[in-house]
């Protein structure tokens, strides 16, 4: 009790000069990177754009006139351990969210960016506490995934008719699970666990460079991904991106109405060209391996994954569809070559059932991440014991104004480290946002 109440004043503590000294990190890494990026992206950008300007406008396609809509997302966290082997100090981050959609460019064009900006103190995760997913994803990312904490993400996308788009270009797995209709947050808060935010197939990175071609129709829509096995991100990363192979990743979504409650029911399959490792012929050894022994470990020809995934709503309002709560899950399965076997998400979520608190977040999950038994063999040969790691978490986040939230979360966590002691941590997060659709873009 003692750790949460820490966490509650290390929240609520005035921190007038960390807070301008975060600011002023993040607009001076802002505008470094923003110019980096742009000048090192013009080249891979500018030959399709060209080439989608000057295509004639697609007749399926209605004039729409140019909108420009900036949106900023300040976001403060304060996570502590209260039972665990971690520290149980608080620990505080901060995260900067910046947002920019350009609407019609052109007949049909859209370009999106977002810049992504975190510092503070460590997380929990990644082996920390014997914890292997970060506790808290968007304290962690992006600075787990390079030597920068900041990050620039740019997507064009055409609208070739009603129901047709292609897209392409770099952007974030966080973007994509946040518009989730339940699980996500829609920028209003959700799931902090890595594994239930943002679960992980080891088959599509946290950041991914590539292309979309989407088809949207009345009852069954499908996308399909193709990108670059590795995640883009890092300065090396840019130096020879798909070196190591491509990914496909195709999904289909059914839409259903059951009892005028809508739901979205999809099946999800991916295959990486990038080799994986062999688990399932790793031998058994007693002595410790010196690695790396090139060649030591037989290789398979790719990696796959596959997994239905469904939302379904069980409190719905026509007149406000941003609102209502229901179920929602994914069961995949790995590969060969996938270090994953198994992976299952279950929880419900989505906006508050509280009267007059449709605007208010709240969601309780569970996820469970089978590894291959070789990974765990593997590892044990190292003198490593690993075992499947399973959490729960419960959160919500209440709108205080327009442009201010608070709000909180509990997690209870099986470390895969097997060593470790069972985690429980408490968090609290204030959000600060500012929407540009109300003075740029249509609500």
């Amino acid at each position: 009790m003692g750790n949460g109440s820490a966490a509650v004043q290390a929240a609520t503590a005035p921190a007038s000069s960390s807070l301008a000294q975060f600011h002023f990190k993040a607009l001076k890494a802002f505008w470094q990177y923003a110019f980096a990026c742009c000048v090192r992206s013009v080249t891979w950008l500018l030959g399709p754009v060209v080439l989608f300007v000057s295509w004639p406008a697609p007749d399926g396609v209605r004039a729409q006139s140019f909108e420009f809509i900036p949106a900023v997302r300040v976001t403060g966290f304060a996570d502590a351990a209260i039972q665990g082997d971690y520290s149980s100090d608080p620990a505080l981050s901060g995260r900067l969210d910046a947002f920019l959609t350009l609407k019609n460019i052109w007949r049909g064009g859209t370009l999106k960016a977002q810049f992504e900006y975190v510092d503070g103190d460590e997380f929990l995760g990644l082996g920390a506490g014997g914890v292997i997913f970060p506790t808290n994803v968007y304290s962690a990312e992006p600075r787990i995934m390079t030597t920068n904490n900041y990050t620039l993400s740019l997507w064009f996308t055409q609208q070739l008719d009603a129901n047709q788009s292609l897209g392409f270009g770099r952007w974030n797995v966080f973007d994509l699970a946040d518009h989730n209709a339940l699980s996500g947050g829609r920028g209003k808060g959700g799931f902090q666990y890595t594994g239930i935010a943002t679960p992980i197939s080891f088959v599509f990175p946290p950041y991914y460079l590539g292309g979309q071609y989407s088809y949207d129709a009345e009852r069954v829509s499908y996308s399909l991904f193709v990108y670059d096995a590795n995640s883009a991100s890092g300065k090396e990363y840019w130096e020879n991106p798909f070196q190591d192979g491509v990914n496909f990743n195709g999904t289909a979504t059914y839409k259903a109405n059951l009892l005028g409650l809508p739901g979205f029911y999809g099946i999800n399959l991916i295959w990486s060209t990038k080799p994986g490792t062999a688990y399932s012929e790793i031998p058994a050894v007693t002595d410790p391996i010196d690695f790396p022994i090139e060649g030591f470990f037989a290789e398979t020809d790719g990696t796959g994954f596959a997994q239905l995934k469904f939302q379904q709503y069980l409190a719905y309002d026509q007149s406000k569809p941003n609102e209502g709560w229901g179920v929602f899950g994914q069961l995949g399965f790995g590969s060969e070559g996938n270090p994953l076997e198994q992976l299952l998400v279950i929880g419900v979520a989505g906006s508050s059932p509280i009267e007059d608190r449709g605007e208010d977040r709240w969601g309780v999950a569970f996820a469970h991440y089978n590894w291959q038994d070789g990974l765990i063999r593997l590892a044990a040969d190292e003198g490593f014991n690993y075992r499947n790691e399973w959490g729960m978490e419960g959160f919500y986040e209440a709108r205080i104004t327009d442009e201010f939230r608070f709000g909180g979360n509990v997690q209870y966590i099986r470390p895969g480290v097997s060593s470790a002691s069972d985690v429980i941590t408490f968090g609290l997060r204030a959000r600060t946002t500012f929407d540009g659709r109300k003075y740029f873009g249509r609500p």
